[in-house]
């Protein structure tokens, strides 16, 4: 699987990567009126990895999701599976696993029962719903209601009742978005765990960019049903295809400024830093410069000048907003670093930059 991984890194735009992948989205599309949901998306998926679709509310990671479940039917394009169109299909017929947002556990069944709801005909479903109760770390639950559960139980039940016919596939619509922060980070690693040991290929969507690199093998960023980027976690982190994954993945400071050669770049009013793009920059164009926090560092001398207009605590760190003349920066540094309305200066160890838009 790491082979098929750096060839999704090689394809980090979202060029199909077809070599010995499992799932295979070929230039989908799905219109409602005049509204493109999904636009001539590409994309694949390695054998036994998990695809988180990440995004804003309205990117096209749902209808994306439900084309591939057989709730949607594409304008265009295809859905394939080992080999195999899958277009058209009913949902039934695609053997594919499904976790819903809300779960959408039957409350008039206890917990073996929901488990075992897709296991008709079968011989051994007493033993699979052991197993699959034991996958999920709930053994000795069958006999309990819905409502004994907690969110998390009822999330892993879920779990296990998609995963006990062997689905081909498992898709996950945002599973842990009802649960409060200290139970979802318990419950990401317990379904992490569970698909790791199971091994299946799974996608996922989410909005929550900690569950998408904490959970995805390849993480896929759309926008306005567009695919920007695909990827790691750390090269989706590390380097963004296009401003709008640098800005919305992780936090950013935005800077204007002029490139010098490539790979070089004035800051407004400022020092000339060292760059990465992924398109060649030409000297004199009028770029956005983009710097992480953990990155940018205050500095005595040969910084961006700014002022600090804003300290966010986090323990014995801090991440402060820094206005300067060629846009607002954040630095994570030591908590009494500066205070709010000090006057400093900011570097940084690396930024990336991208052509910039001239507003129409």
């Amino acid at each position: 699987m790491d082979d098929l991984l750096g060839q999704a890194r090689a394809g980090a735009r979202g060029a199909p990567v077809t070599d010995g992948a499992f799932l295979e989205l070929r230039r989908l599309t799905k219109r409602f009126g005049d509204h493109a949901a999904v636009r001539d998306l590409s994309l694949s998926v390695p054998r036994g990895s998990l695809l988180a679709l990440l995004g804003p509310s309205g990117s096209g990671k749902t209808t994306t999701l439900r084309l591939l479940a057989g709730f949607e039917v594409p304008d265009s394009g295809s859905v394939v599976v080992e080999g195999q169109d899958m277009t058209g299909l009913p949902p039934a017929a695609r053997r594919f696993g499904m976790v819903f947002q809300h779960y959408a556990l039957f409350p008039h069944l206890n917990v073996f029962e929901n488990v075992a709801f897709g296991l008709s005909g079968r011989g051994d479903v007493a033993d699979r719903v052991r197993t699959m109760l034991e996958l999920v770390d709930l053994p000795g639950f069958g006999s309990r209601t819905v409502d004994q559960l907690s969110g998390g139980q009822q999330q892993r039940v879920a779990l296990a009742r998609a995963l006990a016919p062997e689905p081909r596939l498992l898709l996950l619509d945002e599973p842990l978005s009802n649960l409060d922060p200290a139970l979802r980070d318990r419950t990401r690693r317990e379904l992490r765990s569970a698909l790791r040991k199971v091994g299946i290929t799974s996608v996922l969507v989410t909005h929550d960019q900690d569950e998408a690199f904490a959970l995805g093998d390849l993480v896929a960023v759309l926008r306005d049903g567009e695919l920007h980027q695909v990827g790691t976690p750390p090269d989706v982190y590390e380097r963004p295809a296009t401003e709008f994954v640098a800005t919305f993945v992780g936090r950013a400071g935005v800077l204007r400024g002029e490139v010098v050669e490539d790979g070089r770049v004035r800051v407004a009013g400022g020092p000339v830093w060292t760059v990465t793009s992924p398109t060649p920059l030409e000297p004199g164009q009028a770029v956005q410069v983009i710097v992480r926090p953990e990155v940018a560092r205050f500095t005595d001398s040969g910084g961006v000048a700014g002022r600090v207009r804003a300290r966010t605590y986090l323990g014995g760190r801090a991440v402060f907003e820094v206005e300067t003349e060629a846009g607002v920066l954040e630095v994570e540094a030591a908590a009494r670093a500066a205070d709010v309305g000090d006057n400093v200066q900011v570097s940084a160890e690396h930024a990336h930059a991208f052509p910039r838009q001239e507003p129409k």
